[in-house]
This record gives structure tokens, sequence and C-alpha cells, in this order.
């Protein structure tokens, strides 16, 4: 909606100031200060042809607009080298009548992408083991970026690239041959495999003897035994169901599975599309491709015994999800630590002359930094394991509902709805290039900036529907002239700009923060003007706002995976 109110301002100022209107539309932003207007031209770039200071420009264009307003603009300033617009309310409220409130269904989607798919490879756990905290980075930053894409118009296929193939499986196939029985299969499949993989780790330590009998193992598996194919389909499978819990507790759904077993019948006509490409080079008997900055180290596609590598089986992916899967845009949600290899993954789809290599993007994250260790232990000892943080979480609200709200209806449901929402959020809402210090006492603050304050912001909106009596209200029945309100219409019409750029930089939390500026506002609005003890058909058009307000942060929840309980 912000796009479409700065073209029809343009329309009408452009030729009055002497601008292109691309130029306007392109150069407006909002002021830093929202006290400035709602709308600011910057008139730096006119200086050179005008020959004046932007100053005098500003003030010079302001005097000029000042006798023909348009009719829909309450006020237009000069400040320093800006031009600053005021709209009027009426305008405000009958844009958020038509787009908002007439399609609530539709409120900040685009259809940019139509037409277009997005593969998003994320969460991608490796089987056997439990997801880790980086896992859960993973899994919340990729889940939110489907969310954005989707928003966007895109065709949306989030992708499971699961670690179900190499050396581990032989270990996990003679371990459980030799161990299984003393294992609770049956009743705890998972925590027995676990258990299984790290006992034969451990008594590899003093039995070097066990690496070669699982890489025999694995021998077999990669020669088709039917007995170690089997196992290996039933660890895949347990795992998968394990995974599946996990990512239903976070409401994650992938369109795809497709583990790095997938891609072995890949990898030798990718090894020959890179030879006939004449960039695949011997080196110390293993294979590899060099590449043009000095800095970094040559691909390594195959070691000197022929094994296929990361590098191997990402090149024949990427070139599956292009080729069979009709990928326009490739995104891979994976930790900084691998930056190199993507880098390395990328240049050498380039050297294969492969135009679509610049649509494939590394999203990159930082590491959780627990401030309190001492409230976060994990039962597998080494690892900070997923589960446990949003249990932990979980158990945290349950025990504040308790001693806050003790008549909550479905207090466990709303229990999982705020704890899975707080750890959410709360990853969401930095950067995600950046290290998340996590504190749990500003994740669960009800108060600050947190998912359960936005949570709750809905809650107080929905409350007071319900309160009014009624269930709907789609148009504005008396004018909003205060700032606070003025204000509050305004960000909301900027929804669809703001997810159009966290989808443009695959960073979620320009929504989260725009979200948390939004129930401040919110709060400002509901604080200094009365609602329900208002007179009639102010009352009336303040609960349209409100519930203009409350779908707006609820389709924000729902692009960050966030659910919206009803009572908290």
């Amino acid at each position: 909606m912000l796009t479409e109110i700065k073209i029809n301002l343009a329309k009408v100022v452009a030729p009055l100031i002497s601008v292109e209107e691309s130029v306007l539309v392109s150069s407006m932003e909002s002021p830093k200060n929202s006290e400035h207007g709602h709308l600011s031209f910057p008139v730096f770039s006119l200086a050179k042809s005008l020959k004046k200071a932007p100053p005098l420009i500003a003030k010079e264009l302001a005097e000029k607009l000042q006798g023909q307003l348009p009719e829909f603009l309450q006020s237009v300033e000069p400040l320093s080298g800006f031009l600053n617009f005021r709209f009027k309310s009426s305008y405000l409220m009958s844009a958020i009548e038509k787009s908002i409130l007439a399609h609530p269904e539709a409120i900040g989607s685009s259809k940019e992408g139509l037409g277009k798919k997005v593969v998003i490879d994320f969460s991608s756990p490796n089987v056997a083991k439990p997801m880790s905290i980086g896992h859960l980075r993973a899994t919340v930053i990729g889940q939110a970026i489907c969310n954005l894409a989707k928003s966007r118009g895109y065709e949306v296929v989030g992708l499971n690239h699961l670690g179900d193939w190499g050396t581990q499986f032989g270990k996990l196939a003679w371990a459980y041959k030799a161990w299984g029985s003393e294992y609770d299969f049956k009743g705890k499949a998972f925590e027995s495999l676990y258990a299984l993989y790290v006992r034969f780790h451990d008594e590899a330590e003093n039995n070097k003897e066990l690496d070669d009998l699982g890489a025999a193992e694995f021998r077999k598996l990669e020669a088709g035994d039917e007995e170690v194919i089997h196992l290996w389909k039933w660890f895949v499978e347990i795992s998968l169901k394990e995974y599946q819990r996990l990512w239903d507790l976070l409401g994650v759904k992938h369109e795809l599975v497709l583990g790095e077993s997938f891609y072995n019948s890949h990898l030798k006509p990718t090894e020959e599309r890179l030879r006939s490409a004449g960039i695949l080079k011997e080196s110390d008997g293993a294979m590899v491709v060099e590449m043009d900055d000095p800095k970094m180290p040559p691909c390594l596609i195959t070691k000197s015994d022929g094994a296929s590598l990361y590098a191997t089986r990402d090149l024949a992916s990427a070139i599956y999800r292009v080729e069979d899967l009709k990928a326009d845009i490739n995104l891979y949600v994976v930790g900084v630590d691998q930056t190199l290899h993507f880098r390395q993954v990328f240049e050498v789809l380039k050297k294969m002359d492969f135009d679509w290599w610049e649509n494939c993007h590394h999203i990159s994250f930082g590491m959780y930094r627990f401030k309190d260790m001492g409230r976060m232990s994990s039962r597998k000892g080494n690892i900070i394991v997923f589960e446990d943080v949003v249990s932990k979480a979980i158990e945290m609200v349950h025990s504040i509902i308790e001693e806050k709200n003790p008549n909550l209806k479905n207090k466990d449901s709303v229990a999982t709805q705020v704890g899975v929402g707080a750890i959410i959020f709360n990853d969401l809402v930095n950067d995600r290039v950046k290290n998340v210090d996590f504190d749990w006492d500003r994740v669960l603050d009800f108060e600050g900036n947190s998912g359960p304050y936005v949570q709750y912001c809905n809650v107080r909106c929905k409350s007071l529907i319900r309160k009014s009596g009624e269930s709907v209200f789609k148009t504005f029945s008396a004018p909003l002239d205060s700032f606070e309100e003025s204000q509050l219409m305004w960000s909301l019409l900027g929804f669809e700009a703001v997810l159009a750029q966290a989808y443009k930089y695959f960073k979620p939390h320009f929504v989260a923060v725009w979200l948390l500026d939004i129930c401040r506002q919110f709060s400002s609005f509901y604080a200094k003007h009365p609602i329900l003890n208002a007179d009639e058909d102010l009352k009336r058009s303040r609960l349209t706002l409100v519930q203009s307000t409350g779908l707006v942060i609820e389709k924000a929840l729902e692009i960050l995976n966030i659910q919206a309980p009803e009572e908290m």
C-alpha cells in the first residue's frame, strides 16, 4: 500500500516541483522523527542543477506547494534539506478500509514472485543425532524466509537436505548388531539410536579396530547389502519421526525431504560435467577445482580414494534443484561457519557456466550465546539441544501463568504458544548474521521487546473487540486526528513495504523490529485515548483501528511463524 501511496503523491506533486515522478517515488523515505511527517523527499540531488543549497531548495519548494496542496495532504514542511509531507487522517482511514479491512486475507501480500519458484534448504539435521541449538536457528530463520517468500507470491519449496549418508551409518549398523539388544528400541527408539552412536565413538577411542569394522559395514551399504540397507532405512525413519515431532511443535513444514543419499546417482554425472567443463584437476591423487581468488583454497571434489565430499553433493543438489525442481532462486539457510564452503560451491557453478549461479544464496547466521548456562542444562552433555530450550521456555511460561492468571482456560495450549513464540521471536528480532545473546529474563519479558509482549498486544486488541459486543469493524465512522492515531494508521499501511525489504535481504528481523514498533505505537494510542468509553461514533472508529492493528499483528506473527493466542 505504501508504494501506491507514494505513486499517488508523486503524480500530483512531481509536476508542481519539476521533478520526475519515478525520481520522487524512489527517493521518498520515512523521516527518522515521526513528528516531522509521514514521507520525506531529500532534495540534495537537485542542488547541482538548481545551484542552490538544499535547505533553500526545500524552503522554496514548500512555499510553492503551500497554495496548491492536493486534497489528501495535510501539510508540507521544509526541514534542512528535506521536504516533509503529512497526509490527512481521512486519507489514511480510506486507505486502511480499502486494503486491510476490505481484504484481510491479503494483508501484506504481493504478486512480485508470481510464476517463480524458490527452493529453501533449512533445518537439515543429521540422522541419529538430536537437533542442536544451531538447528533451532536454521529452522526458525528458514521457516520465516519461506513465509516471506510466499507473501511475495513465490511458489516455495521448503527442503530438508537430511544428513543420511556417510561412514557413520556403517558404525551405527555395526553398533546395532553388537549392542542393539541392550537398548529400548521399542519404547525409546531415537534415544537408543543416539546412545549407540555415542557409545560407538566412546569405545572406538580405545579400540581403533571398531572404525575399520564400521567402515566395512558402510561398504556393505554402498554395495547394496539388504540387511544393512534395511537397518539404514530404519535409522532414517526413527530420526525423521523424532524431528517431525519437534517441527510440529514449532509449526514448521518441509514440502520436500531429499537426503544426501538421494544424490548418490547424481555424483558421477556431476563429476563428468566438471570434467567436460575443463575445470577438474588432479592434486595429490584428489580431484579439485581451483578458485580464481588466490586467497581461496581449491574446492575438493573427490578424495584420493575416489570418495565424494560435501561439495560434490551440494553441486549435484544445486543442479537438481534448478534442472529438475525448476528453482528460480536457491537458498541455503546454514551457519556462518560454512561461508567458505558455499563460496567455493557457487564459484564452481559459475565456472561450469551456469548463468543461474547468481541466484544461489547462502543465508548465514551467527551463534547462540547463553548468558546463564546454569539455567540451561542439556541431557545430552556436550551440546545444547533444540528440544531442551523449547521445553524450558514452555515450562517457564506455564509457571508464569499459574502465578499471574491461574484461571486461564487452555493453560497448556497457551503456555506452548507463548513459550514457542518467545523462542522464535528472540531469534528473529536479531539480525541473523549476528550472534544471539540468550537471556531468559528478556526472552520471557511480557513488557519488553519480546514475543510474549507482541502476543499480549494482540490479545488486548481481541479483548477490546470482544468487550465491544461486535466482532467485525470495517469502516471508520469518525475522524481520528490525534498524532498517535495518525501515526499508527500510517505504520500499518507500511507493512507490505517491510515484508518486501525483509525478503529482499532475507532478513526476518526487519519484520520483528517493525512489529515491536507497531505494538509500542498501539500501547501509546491505547494509553492516551479512551476506546470503549468514547462517544459512540468515535468508539466505533477507534475500534476499527484496533481491529486493523490486530489483523496486521496476526499476519506479521504468521510470517514469523508465531501463533496468536486468544487469551493470555
